[in-house]
């Protein structure tokens, strides 16, 4: 039997915090910028290369489940303004249903923006925006 080598589906997304999933994802999209910016000779006007000025990575997720026991024993879930302050941060890790590999992980993610909503034993975030310190993975 062959086995589809070059297209994975049906990924898992988990939220991780000091090594433990805490959540799951159903779905993100995932967007790095490099802020290219032009160099060129002094009386040059062509550019002769885009160099790289800051790193930004951002992730826009849709569905994401926070269990509230391990949120709350983590003491990750801000109260208000000063807690946010803070800057606990937490990874994104994005798994190959088929063998369970690593395939992309965001390090130091921070919540951006967006709305959620508090229901029985779960905060669940509809759309939110995260920005992330770095990435690794292909």
């Amino acid at each position: 039997m062959l086995q589809n080598s070059k297209v994975n589906t049906g990924n898992r997304i988990a939220v991780v915090l000091d090594g433990k999933t805490i959540g799951l994802v159903q779905s993100v999209e995932m967007n790095d910028s490099y802020g290219l910016e032009p160099a060129s000779g002094i009386g040059d006007i062509h550019v002769q290369e885009h160099v790289p000025t800051i790193a930004t990575h951002s992730l826009s997720i849709s569905t994401l489940l926070l269990r509230k026991r391990q949120l709350e024993k983590a003491g990750i879930i801000p109260e208000n303004g000063e807690a946010v302050l803070k800057g606990l941060v937490f990874d994104l890790e994005v798994f190959s249903k088929d063998d369970g590999t690593l395939l992309r992980k965001y390090v130091g993610v921070s919540y951006d923006s967006g709305s959620m909503s508090v229901q029985k034993h779960a905060i669940v975030v509809q759309n939110g925006q995260f920005k992330a310190l770095d990435v690794t993975g292909a």
